[in-house]
């Protein structure tokens, strides 16, 4: 990811690109003939992405989908108690670095809007608002010095991956942050991995971090929703390339070409993307067999367990259209979902991660939003009474990802992402997992969705 001769961004071209054209240079027959036909596994925005990209350069593309839907964990709601409000309950964010989903939407003619927050936090039943909290100036400081220099690149590789052999508790603890500092770290930035600080590797935070240090990559929100995009894909795409409630089964590489089998068909071409989460590849069956240190990868690579629970309350209490909430609670972060939509009525979106996600989880609509109002009553004691409705998604028990996004524990960044991101013959890997710089984004899918196409096209 970091070194000196390849940065975040080079290191898709050299995995993923440079591989694939050097195979299907070697197979003269594949290279000679030039056969414009692939499957993409998976109608989310890394899919969607890459089969745009080929149709675009002549190619047949078709999309197999185990999903009734397409768009993937792009899942914008309106609740039945207020339709022309809209939230999301998968991917949220578009930030000011996102090029290419930017290019996208223009290109598309869909319009974003500010969707930026200003934090407060409750902790303790003790409501603090922003910029009142957080750390010293001194820590402050450091670490802003500290993913300076690792945006600079100023670590050996050695150094790079010892970060990663560390959680980001620890990467903090060790540039002087206080216990007290690095509580508050754990609040705040666990909600961008699903996942407590201590299970993190230092490195994949550290160079998130260092990326968007310049930019909050929480910016923009498609007006009208997240789903906007994937619509637009599919017009152009053609929905008749887009094959739902197909799960696939099978992929067999025999004599050049490759087999897609489902239960009830099978699809031929010259080469597949394959863009599903590692939940969903272990249960595919490879011939030839994946390596075995690529299974081991794919069994390794755990998802974020995140619960989205978006209630609608008669008031906005809330007053701030930027209103954003770190919290101790079992809600643990609350934002404003329905930043400068109309009316009285407005959404807050509680966002729970880890062991609290589960505990959400576990209850039913009624009893969640009894929890998830209640939490909010040192900010307001009226919020209970407030509440109206409640649209929660589960990703940890949905049944194709098992989690929202990839969470890259210590040790994994440079001992796991490698091996899911090199090609399996005529098999390329996309998705927001295997993204160098904008893993766990919605950029980060299309990024590496169209990364994947082009090195076909290239061919």
């Amino acid at each position: 990811m970091f070194s000196k001769k390849t940065n975040r961004r080079d290191f898709l071209k050299i995995s993923g690109v440079t591989a694939l054209g050097t195979l299907i240079s070697a197979n003269s027959t594949f290279a000679q003939k030039k056969k414009k036909t692939c499957v993409v596994i998976g109608a989310g925005f890394s899919g969607l992405a890459a089969a745009y990209k080929l149709k675009n350069a002549g190619w047949n593309v078709t999309i197999l989908e185990a999903r009734s839907r397409f768009g993937g964990r792009v899942f914008s709601h309106r609740l039945p108690e207020n339709p022309n409000l809209v939230c999301e309950l998968g991917a949220e964010w578009v930030g000011e670095s996102h090029e290419r989903i930017l290019s996208l939407l223009k290109d598309f003619g869909l319009e974003k809007q500010d969707h930026r927050f200003a934090d407060s936090l409750m902790q303790n039943g003790r409501v603090s608002r922003p910029k009142t909290w957080g750390l010293s100036e001194v820590s402050d400081t450091k670490l802003k010095s500290f993913l300076e220099k690792v945006k600079a690149e100023k670590f050996t590789e050695q150094q790079f991956r010892a970060m990663d052999r560390q959680d980001w508790w620890t990467v903090l603890k060790n540039l002087g942050l206080s216990d007290e500092e690095l509580r508050l770290r754990d609040l705040a930035d666990s909600t961008d991995f699903g996942e407590s600080i201590r299970f993190v590797s230092g490195y994949a935070a550290a160079g998130e971090y260092a990326i968007s240090c310049d930019h909050n990559e929480m910016d923009y929100k498609i007006i009208g929703g997240n789903s906007r995009l994937a619509e637009e894909f599919v017009k152009r795409i053609g929905a008749v390339s887009i094959k739902l409630n197909t799960l696939v089964e099978e992929i067999n590489q025999f004599k050049g070409i490759v087999t897609v089998k489902t239960k009830d068909a099978k699809f031929t071409a010259d080469a597949v993307i394959c863009t599903v989460p590692t939940a969903s590849l272990k249960k595919i069956k490879f011939t030839p067999e994946l390596p075995a240190v690529r299974q081991k990868a794919v069994e390794s690579l755990i998802y974020a367990r995140i619960i989205k629970n978006s209630v609608l309350y008669d008031e906005r209490f809330w007053e701030a259209d930027d209103f954003s909430m770190v919290t101790d609670a079992t809600s643990h972060y609350y934002f404003h979902s329905t930043q400068k939509q109309a009316g009285k009525q407005g959404i807050l979106t509680a966002y729970a991660i880890g062991d609290k996600a589960d505990v959400l989880a576990s209850q039913d609509d009624k009893r969640r939003m009894e929890i998830i109002t209640k939490d909010l009553i040192p900010f307001n004691s009226n919020a209970p009474n407030l509440a109206r409705g409640i649209a929660s998604y589960a990703w940890q028990r949905d049944e194709f990802t098992k989690g929202a996004y990839a969470l890259y524990r210590p040790g994994q960044w440079f001992g796991v992402r490698d091996h899911l991101l090199a090609p399996h013959g005529k098999v390329l890997f996309a998705g927001e997992h295997l993204s160098d710089l904008w893993q766990g984004f919605m950029e980060g899918a299309i990024e590496t969705g169209e990364a994947a196409a082009k090195s076909l096209i290239k061919t």
